[in-house]
């Protein structure tokens, strides 16, 4: 695509004739990473950053999803250890490690996830909704797949993560009262 870019780029200059510019691609871009060798897919417009995992402070009595809280440029947000959501191992950070900060509606928070694999462009005919009866516990957080060449990947929901980790949060005080 950029490569036919730089061509027409190039042929509007030796020409100095204004083409009409190619129609912009319908679907959405993903970010596709990796938890616990399960490939999971994030929309890109969810994403603000994707950072090296800095120093992560522990917080006792929290959810076991919440791996603890960070301070990015300023900012104090809570991590999410993704694969405690989904009833993996807690598992190790390694170089690949990377977190994926958030922007929800109000409050960004991280994403802890094991490896990014690669950025992908879906049209909206191959992405189908997911009905959340046929997913454990662990997985609601998954609101939909995408079916592109012969690969099928579930789809996080950014705010399903919120209210997963918020209604566990709320069932805890409950047995800890």
């Amino acid at each position: 695509m950029l490569a036919d870019l730089r061509k027409q780029l190039e042929a509007r200059l030796a020409t100095g004739v204004e083409e009409i510019p190619p129609p912009i691609q319908p679907g959405r871009q993903f970010l596709s990473f990796k938890v616990a060798q399960q490939e999971l897919l994030i929309a890109v417009d969810d994403v603000l950053e994707i950072v090296m995992p800095p120093p992560i402070a522990f917080i006792p009595k929290a959810q076991r999803e919440l791996e603890g809280v960070i301070a990015l440029r300023g900012e104090i947000m809570p991590v999410v250890n993704l694969r405690r959501m989904m009833g993996f191992t807690a598992g190790k950070l390694s170089p690949a490690t990377r977190v994926l900060i958030l922007r929800p509606e109000d409050d960004n928070f991280g994403l802890i996830v094991d490896e990014i694999t690669e950025f992908v462009w879906l049209e909206d005919q191959v992405i189908d909704v997911l009905a959340p009866e046929y997913l454990n516990e662990d997985f609601k957080v998954v609101s939909h797949v995408a079916k592109s060449a012969g690969i099928v990947r579930p789809i996080l929901d950014v705010d399903r993560v919120l209210q997963t980790v918020f209604a566990r949060g709320e069932r805890n005080e409950q047995y800890a009262s």
